[in-house]
């Protein structure tokens, strides 16, 4: 923390501290697909050194069991043990919200802390490309609000402007990223952990996350969040003004990193995204490893999901779909694949064959 100035510089004695990881699902810490409680336990220590208040809030997906949630993420027993209050969002209630002309409520806890310390996890989002400094302070937004949200701002590029919207609405103070061991390929929940071997901290998330990108090799430009963080003025997308200390990007870029399969946004303009609508999509499949849980049901925004009791796997309405992918971030069995129309996959693949062999090098981009 000293190259950024030293906890000192963003935390004062008496103050209450939100501390918020990513609690996406009940998961266990070594799945890469929450938080490490590590992470979460050295913050903690610093800001109660400080003479700080800290405690730890997130609200989970709309269908995850809270206290299953805390107790396998090994967050429960880091709380305990640190004496730290585990908040409980939904419960705390919200209030309403506006930013850059959209409404949202956002978790009172989040309103009413002094600062808020964020600690994403480095991951990639089928949907969104990335998910690391900004999208996770959409777990501000108290449970199944998230999911009709999802509904109401439906797509990558919307709902990216979403992301970019509670951010600038509730901004950390500093945001430290956990990429010990991040996940590639089709996340936020069901991609392969990788070790990363590294930490990154800025105080502008939207920086830090355009970073990130540059690390592992994803175009920031096509991060629909980023781009729309650029337009509401909400942090640095500009790498060249970008100053980063410490160990270089080069030598924490992995050897290789596996995209998410289906990542399109960027790809085509949005215009002749909404014109092509009938052929370029992506949509859940259900494979063989369901177990018949009914999350993805109770997950889905926009009702297109069924399953009865003569179901082997769940029903989809390709018309209701609105290809949000929440099905697929919550399944505990890792069941559903997002499967693109056949010439969005041709066009992803152009795109793919198009880009510089490599760290990516664009343009995007505080220290």
């Amino acid at each position: 923390m000293q190259p950024l100035g030293g906890w000192a510089s963003f935390i004062r004695p008496g103050q209450s501290v939100l501390v918020k990881p990513n609690l996406l699902t009940a998961r266990k810490p070594d799945e890469a697909v929450t938080t490490h409680p590590a992470l979460a336990r050295a913050v903690l220590r610093s800001l109660r050194a400080l003479g700080a208040k800290p405690f730890v809030a997130d609200s989970p997906a709309s269908v995850a069991d809270l206290n299953a949630v805390w107790e396998r993420t090994g967050f429960l027993d880091l709380c305990r043990e640190e004496d730290v209050p585990l908040v409980n969002v939904e419960k705390a209630g919200s209030m309403p919200c506006e930013s850059a002309g959209m409404r949202f409520s956002v978790g009172r806890p989040f309103l009413a802390a002094d600062v808020i310390v964020n600690l994403p996890k480095v991951k990639t989002h089928v949907l969104t490309g990335l998910t690391a400094g900004v999208k996770n302070m959409y777990g501000a937004v108290p449970g199944y609000q998230k999911t009709s949200l999802h509904k109401q701002y439906a797509g990558a590029v919307s709902f990216g402007r979403l992301l970019a919207a509670v951010y600038a609405r509730v901004k950390p103070v500093v945001t430290i990223a956990d990429g010990i061991v991040g996940m590639e390929g089709n996340g936020p929940s069901a991609g392969r952990p990788v070790k990363l071997g590294f930490l990154a901290a800025s105080t502008d998330a939207v920086a830090l996350d355009v970073v990130l990108c540059r690390l592992v090799g994803l175009d920031s430009r096509r991060v629909p969040y980023l781009r729309a963080a650029a337009e509401l003025g909400a942090g640095e997308v500009r790498l060249e003004q970008i100053e980063v200390v410490g160990a270089s990007i080069e030598s924490c870029s992995p050897a290789s990193f596996r995209p998410p399969m289906q990542f399109f946004s960027g790809a085509v303009p949005e215009g002749a995204l909404r014109l092509l609508g009938r052929l370029i999509w992506t949509r859940p499949r259900f494979t063989a490893q369901c177990a018949r849980c009914g999350q993805c049901v109770r997950a889905c925004p926009a009702g297109a999901l069924a399953l009865g009791a003569n179901d082997a796997r769940p029903r989809l309405n390709f018309n209701a779909c609105i290809e949000c992918c929440c099905c697929h971030e919550v399944c505990p069995a890792r069941a559903v694949e997002m499967r693109a129309s056949p010439l969005m996959r041709v066009a992803t693949a152009a795109r793919r064959m198009a880009r510089p062999k490599g760290v990516n090098r664009d343009a995007g981009g505080g220290r």
